[in-house]
């Protein structure tokens, strides 16, 4: 199955690790996160102010503009 976060994409269960708010960016650990995934291609540079959460699969970081709370709501529905 598979979740879709927002601009068309989706993402498969199986690979996700995680969804979260964007507003955990401020948090050191999350910052650092965010700020490496950049350096080492995980994501392409991205506006992040405009992007409500941000997701974590096995092998990428993806940013979406729908709140964690739905995510996490379609991710359950799905089940």
């Amino acid at each position: 199955m598979f979740i879709h976060i927002g601009k068309g994409r989706v993402v498969f269960k199986s690979e996700l690790i995680g969804i979260f708010n964007m507003n955990l960016r401020d948090n050191p650990v999350n910052k650092q996160f965010l700020e490496s995934g950049s350096d080492k291609k995980f994501y392409r540079n991205s506006d992040l102010g405009r992007h409500k959460s941000f997701i974590v699969t096995d092998d990428a970081l993806l940013f979406s503009p729908i709140v964690p709370t739905t995510l996490a709501r379609r991710e359950s529905k799905n089940r």
